[in-house]
């Protein structure tokens, strides 16, 4: 019984407990207090992969051109890149590419690079197939805020050939596009400072493209800020080849070798501007805006067109011209020879140098005035300083040529080698002209160790020839003298309207040929490191007897004006002149032929004369003939004593297109003469010479001078020069025979 009873006890406490674990059921009335939250799901969420962003990098354009080429054995060129102080102190990569010529032997030819004098890569050149990529990543510290040189070096020998003439197939080539400077960091491309505005750079080809964003352009006062702010860009921004467009909204994003310049008054800012308005209200403003486009701006503005020609005037005061500030493209020095100075090629640029090769070459430049007058007589000297070894045999010699042309050839006659110390090489100067000159001398050995020519062995002859940097060019005394016309004077240096007081501009209508006026000035500024005191004027306001620059299409200029220029629209001028030309193209330079003309052209042939050199009285020079998709530089010197430089073309357009082409260095270089023509597809200008220049005194009478003039000038007029001589001879025969009368024995 008892052991019934606690088993029916146990059961019983067992169905209790059981009955009180069970939960309570989900009481969904408002008067419940129990709440059972619902368990959120458990799922388990996915790694999140941390975000990487990419650094922002920056690509700068390095060649001044499109492209540039290393030809022959030894060669180099440089240039200069400007940056900003955040540019120079970010990590950067210079890369390029390049191709060379399939005779170049790679196992001893080798490019080099340094940037601020210290070496950063030398490489194999061994790519005659396709561009070759080469990234060189550049030490920090080794940039700097500023100009930056980077010089490019070849050496480069041939696979098989030992002669000099396979020399002139050796040739390296690196394209203008893939020539960079690349910088790592965010938001470094934008220029904030003006005396950084070089820093702006170049794009692809070289260019610089300055974006005028001028809402009043066409009317005389936007003209006269605009026409004097483009030459102050050109001189800050350190370039030669400077594109000006017209634009009427700013850049959408930024672009290499870009500047948009915003120019009015302060009611003509556009809204993207609108914080410097308060400013411009009462003062004038020069900055460089900060745009979320990152595309460089930049802003010169003020409460009236006299505090904005206030402003324009600031860009050069906060980035000077100065030595330290080079033009891109011409990163050494260029002296001044002004006569009777000398001056070593170490000064010049070029180191000394020790070769093995075949064909040596050094070049060096140098400026002369622009009333340089001495091409018809006079030399200047190479004093020499070099040597070479007993290898170097007969045939072998130093050629000297002066901007392309040979100017002078001179043996080594010793076969058992030589030092040529202080050795005067003389240089005729019939090639020099005013403006900057260049000088290649080339030195060609032929080494009796090249006759057997075996493998590897252009690379591995001995050193056989020296050149000293100490080797010094004089330059002579020479006559100080112009002769007009010559638009060489106006792209060389500007003058004389860069050394004028006031020179009156005289524009054509519409903005196009305002924008031509630009283009054309600001090459000039750049070529005379100076802005041109330029005030705009109309047609009744200059005098024959004034320098004056006309920037108009043919069609709108007066008729006595247009009688002026040297250029002509006459249909019936154009026809005739196009007429003789075709008639003449079959003429020979001695016009009608007869018996005599062959025993003449010998003897001229003989004493290096021409036709031309014998002519007394010179012909006159005809007014040259406007076609259309043509633009035309002429200079013409009045009778009253002012030269007219003439910029003219069918039409605006034309003009503006066309002087975009003819400012770009490769053409500018060409222009020359009383004429050049440029035409719609021409690759090269056309330039005429005058017929009948005038000559002008440029310095004070002395006597020295004056016989410096008459020898150039009668060197070049034979005839005349033989007439004085005789007129000479006559005057002391007659006054011998006076005298001797007179004294003499009488009977």
């Amino acid at each position: 019984m008892t052991r019934t009873g606690l088993v029916l006890a146990t059961l019983f406490c067992t169905s209790c407990m059981s009955a009180l674990a069970q939960p309570a059921p989900f009481d969904m009335t408002p008067e419940s207090g129990l709440r059972v939250p619902v368990a959120p799901a458990t799922n388990t969420p996915a790694p999140v992969q941390p975000v990487v962003v990419a650094p922002q990098r920056l690509e700068r354009f390095l060649l001044p051109a499109a492209s540039f080429r290393l030809a022959g054995e030894e060669s180099r060129t440089a240039m200069v890149v400007y940056l900003t102080e955040a540019q120079a102190n970010a990590p950067a990569r210079l890369q390029f590419a390049y191709t060379n010529a399939v005779v170049v032997a790679p196992e001893i030819s080798n490019l080099s690079i340094s940037v601020n004098g210290t070496p950063v890569a030398r490489e194999p050149i061994a790519s005659p197939s396709a561009p070759r990529q080469i990234a060189v990543e550049l030490p920090a510290g080794l940039l700097r805020q500023g100009a930056n040189r980077i010089e490019f070096s070849a050496t480069q020998r041939h696979r098989t050939d030992c002669s000099i003439n396979s020399t002139y197939e050796l040739w390296t080539d690196v394209v203008g596009s893939s020539a960079t400077l690349s910088f790592e960091g965010a938001n470094i491309g934008q220029v904030r400072q003006l005396a950084d505005l070089a820093a702006i750079g170049v794009d692809a080809t070289g260019a610089t493209t300055v974006r005028m964003v001028v809402p009043a352009l066409g009317e005389a006062e936007a003209n006269r800020v605009a026409i004097r702010l483009a030459q102050q860009l050109a001189l800050a921004l350190r370039v030669r080849n400077l594109h000006v467009e017209q634009a009427s909204t700013l850049s959408e994003s930024a672009a290499p070798g870009v500047l948009d310049v915003v120019l009015g008054t302060v009611d003509q800012l556009p809204a993207e501007l609108a914080e410097y308005g308060t400013q411009a209200t009462s003062a004038p403003v020069t900055a460089l805006a900060a745009r979320p486009t990152g595309a460089n701006t930049l802003v010169v503005s003020g409460p009236d067109w006299a505090a904005v020609a206030q402003a324009a005037d600031s860009v050069l005061v906060a980035a000077p011209v100065a030595p330290d500030r080079p033009i891109i493209d011409l990163p050494d020095a260029i002296p001044l020879l002004q006569g009777g100075e000398s001056v070593s090629l170490a000064a010049l640029g070029q180191p000394t140098a020790e070769f093995n090769g075949r064909r040596f070459t050094a070049n060096f430049q140098f400026m002369l005035p622009p009333d340089f007058y001495g091409t018809n007589y006079g030399e200047a000297e190479l004093v020499l300083d070099a040597a070479y070894s007993s290898d170097v045999q007969p045939g072998s010699e130093i050629d000297i040529f002066t901007n392309g042309q040979i100017a002078s050839a001179t043996p080594l006659l010793r076969t058992d080698g030589g030092l040529l110390r202080n050795t005067v090489i003389r240089v005729p100067m019939t090639n020099l002209r005013p403006g900057r000159n260049e000088v290649a001398v080339v030195v060609n050995l032929n080494a009796q160790s090249d006759a057997i020519c075996s493998a590897g062995w252009t690379g591995a002859a001995p050193v056989r020839f020296v050149f000293s940097s100490s080797t010094q060019f004089r330059m002579p005394e020479y006559a100080r003298a112009a002769e007009l016309p010559d638009l060489q004077l106006f792209t060389g240096s500007a003058w004389p309207y860069a050394d004028a007081g006031e020179v009156p501009l005289l524009l054509g209508r519409g903005p196009d040929v305002t924008i031509a006026a630009m283009t054309l000035l600001a090459r000039a500024a750049a070529a005379s490191n100076t802005v041109l005191p330029v005030t705009i004027a109309n047609e009744a306001q200059v005098q024959p007897g004034q320098d004056a620059i006309f920037v108009m299409a043919a069609p709108e200029m007066s008729a006595p004006t247009l009688a002026r220029s040297g250029v002509t629209t006459s249909a019936q001028n154009i026809a005739a002149i196009e007429e003789t030309a075709a008639l003449d193209q079959f003429r020979s330079d001695g016009g009608q032929r007869n018996i005599f003309s062959g025993a003449a052209d010998w003897v001229l042939q003989r004493v290096g004369l021409t036709l031309s050199d014998l002519r007394v009285l010179p012909e006159s020079d005809m007014p040259y003939p406007v076609t259309n998709g043509s633009v035309v530089l002429a200079q013409a010197r009045q009778p009253e004593g002012g030269l007219w430089t003439v910029l003219t073309g069918p039409d605006a357009a034309t003009m503006r297109s066309g002087i975009a082409r003819m400012t770009v260095t490769e053409q500018w270089r060409q222009v020359d003469g009383r004429v050049s023509m440029l035409g719609a597809n021409d690759a090269n200008v056309t330039a005429v010479p005058p017929r009948a220049p005038t000559l002008i005194q440029t310095q004070p009478v002395s006597v020295w001078n004056l016989r410096l003039v008459a020898a150039n000038w009668f060197s070049g007029n034979i005839l005349l020069f033989t007439a004085a001589l005789a007129a000479m001879a006559v005057l002391l025969m007659a006054v011998t025979a006076l005298v001797l009368v007179r004294v003499g024995r009488q009977k």
